[in-house]
C-alpha cells in the first residue's frame, strides 16, 4: 500500500474513539498526547479508561454506539472486538467525511504508524500496514538510540533558530549555516548527552559566519 506521509495538528480538535478496552486505550492516549479532545463511546471500560475520565481528561458516553453519537469530530477510531460495531462506526464516519482508523481490521482511511516521540521531536515507522510487527521492531531499535537528549537538543536548536534567522536574514546562508552544523558530530553529541557542548558548536558555526550569537558564555 503506498501511503503519503502527513503530521495532522489535531490540538483542541474534537475526536472519538469507539471502544473501552486497552487497545482503545493506547490510541487514546496518543490523541491526548497531541493535545486533542477525546470522547470515548463504549458501554464498558478498562480501568485505565475509567482513570482517564475520572481525572476529567475524556469524556465518556457509557452506552452501545449509533450514528447519532457523532458530532463534530475530526477523528475517528474504531478500537472494539466488534468487527459490526467497528463497520457500522467507520460508515457512519465517512459518510460525515471524517478521517477514520480501524484498529488492526481491514477499512477506514488512514494508518496510525509507529512512534518515537522525544519533546517536539517525532519519527513515525509504517510498513503500509504490510507487517506491523516490523514497524515495532524498528521503532524499538531506534529508541534505544534516540534518548530524551534529543528532544532537549531540538529545543536548544529551535531556540538558536529564531537568532540565526535575525542575523542571518538571507535564506541560502541560513541553510548552508544548518548544513555546516548539523553532522555526525551533532549526533554523537546528542547521544553522549554533552548539551553544553551542542551550544558551543553552534556558537563556533556562527563565528564561522564572521557573526556573534548573545548566548555565547561570556
Amino acid at each position: 500500500m503506498k501511503l503519503y506521509p502527513l503530521n495532522l495538528d489535531i490540538e483542541n480538535k474534537s475526536c472519538v474513539v469507539i471502544g473501552g478496552g486497552e487497545v482503545a486505550l493506547r490510541k487514546i492516549r496518543g490523541l491526548l498526547a497531541a493535545g486533542a479532545i477525546v470522547k470515548v463511546i463504549a458501554p464498558e471500560i478498562c480501568a485505565g479508561v475509567e482513570e482517564l475520565f475520572k481525572r476529567e481528561e475524556i469524556s465518556l458516553v457509557r452506552e452501545k454506539f449509533s450514528e447519532s453519537m457523532l458530532g463534530d469530530e475530526i477523528i475517528l477510531i474504531a478500537a472494539t472486538d466488534n468487527s459490526e460495531v467497528n463497520r457500522q462506526a467507520t460508515r457512519a464516519a465517512m459518510d460525515k467525511k471524517m478521517l477514520v482508523n480501524v484498529v488492526d481490521k481491514e477499512g477506514g482511511n488512514f494508518n496510525v504508524p509507529s512512534q518515537i516521540r522525544r519533546g517536539e521531536l517525532l519519527l513515525t515507522i509504517s510498513t503500509g500496514a504490510t507487517s506491523p510487527a516490523f514497524s515495532k521492531f524498528v521503532r524499538e531499535m531506534l529508541e534505544s538510540e534516540l534518548d530524551e537528549n534529543f528532544g532537549t537538543g531540538l529545543k536548544i536548536i529551535s531556540e538558536y533558530r529564531r537568532e540565526v534567522k535575525r542575523l542571518l536574514p538571507n535564506h541560502k546562508a541560513r541553510k548552508i549555516f544548518w548544513e555546516k552544523f548539523l553532522t555526525r558530530e551533532v549526533w554523537e553529541i546528542l547521544k553522549a548527552g554533552e548539551l553544553d557542548k551542542l551550544e558551543e558548536r553552534i556558537n563556533h558555526a556562527l563565528k564561522s559566519f564572521g557573526i556573534e550569537s548573545q548566548n555565547s558564555p561570556d
